[in-house]
């Protein structure tokens, strides 16, 4: 299996709702590997979506046919940002009384801030090229992707900790410990331990020597998750 280690850095505010909570929409500190997926230009949407619903299963049992697999991405440093905007006042939806004088309902969005940085993993059967620059999230935020290093992955079998972020979803593992990450479309996990067959690559990075460890055999199922069609 062949391994691309990737950094990525936000050259904007990068805002997506993880969290709502009454007027205030959090943005999680981890992207999701579906958004990636589409950011790098490996799935394809359609243009207009008419039905408004997710179209995950077509769009990434495409990638899986090609063979690629993008894991979610973790912080390696990262700030936030907060920011207010105005709310439109849906009157016909709101049960409280009706008040005739003209008011402003104000919104806040916690964002990840510009310099935050990220790493990511792309498993493929053979060497792939990424795009330079890619835009994220709901105002189609602008990040560089940097390689920082390539190369073909041994397999091993035994305990490990996976290194990074993963989808649950998509792992054939089931992890003995872990962490839960809440977000949508589906939550992910860190600090991962498992036992079973697993891809390890060393790599020099600063001039230290790295070692990272990824379950084998991952790839998307979307249709696994009953909510993102319900």
């Amino acid at each position: 299996m062949f391994v691309t280690i990737c950094h990525l850095k936000l050259h904007d505010y990068l805002f997506y709702a993880s969290r709502e909570m009454g007027r205030l929409y959090e943005t999680e500190k981890y992207l999701h590997n579906y958004g990636l997926t589409y950011a790098l230009g490996l799935a394809k949407a359609p243009y207009t979506n008419l039905t408004q619903v997710p179209r995950y299963p077509e769009d990434l049992n495409k990638v899986n046919e090609l063979g690629v697999y993008v894991t979610p991405a973790r912080p390696l440093q990262y700030s936030f940002a907060f920011s207010t905007f105005k709310m439109a006042n849906v009157n016909y939806y709101n049960f409280t009384p009706q008040i005739s004088s003209n008011q402003v309902v104000f919104g806040r969005a916690k964002e990840l801030a510009p310099e935050s940085t990220f790493e990511f993993f792309v498993l493929s059967e053979h060497e792939v090229t990424l795009p330079r620059w890619i835009r994220l999230g709901k105002w189609m935020a602008k990040a560089r992707v940097e390689v920082k290093a390539r190369g073909s992955a041994r397999t091993k079998q035994g305990s490990f900790r996976a290194h990074g972020a993963l989808n649950p979803l998509d792992l054939e593992l089931m992890p003995e410990n872990c962490n839960i990450v809440a977000m949508a479309p589906a939550s992910l996990i860190t600090n991962v331990y498992c036992t079973g067959n697993y891809y390890e690559l060393d790599y020099n990075e600063d001039g230290r020597s790295e070692t990272i460890r990824l379950p084998a055999n991952m790839y998307y199922q979307p249709e696994r998750n009953k909510r993102l069609f319900a």
